[in-house]
């Protein structure tokens, strides 16, 4: 059975590289796509993944507000949350842990970095 990955990423270039990473990697992964935070909360609440990458930064609701309303419900608490972001600064990496991440991943993105990161989430 696949595992589900939701990706959510307004910027459309880094939705197209996640999906052929994934796509060329041939793990078992569905991966689920949203372009903001409110969208990211009604699919994760309709169908939960395995796994949530979320960017920090974009329109409607980001990451930042996005985060804490899917770690306060017990439908998606226990989901690996990854911070996907631009902002590489260790305060940072630290508030992303602070609101509930498990991990924080630096754009620009390099694929085998990623790949990793996501195997050890989905325990492949």
């Amino acid at each position: 059975m696949s595992k589900v990955v939701l990706l959510v990423e307004d910027d459309e270039d880094n939705r197209d590289l996640v999906s052929f990473v994934l796509a060329r990697s041939r793990m078992d992964v569905e991966l689920e796509l949203a372009e903001n935070g409110q969208e990211a909360i009604d699919k994760a609440f309709a169908r939960p993944p395995h796994l949530i990458l979320m960017d920090m930064q974009m329109p409607v609701m980001d990451g930042w507000q996005a985060v804490p309303i899917l770690k306060a419900d017990e439908r998606t608490r226990d989901i690996p949350i990854i911070a996907f972001t631009a902002q590489a600064k260790a305060e940072d990496k630290v508030r992303t842990r602070e609101i509930g991440c498990a991990d924080h991943y630096s754009k620009p993105m390099d694929p085998e970095e990623l790949l990793s990161l996501i195997r050890k989430y989905l325990n492949e």
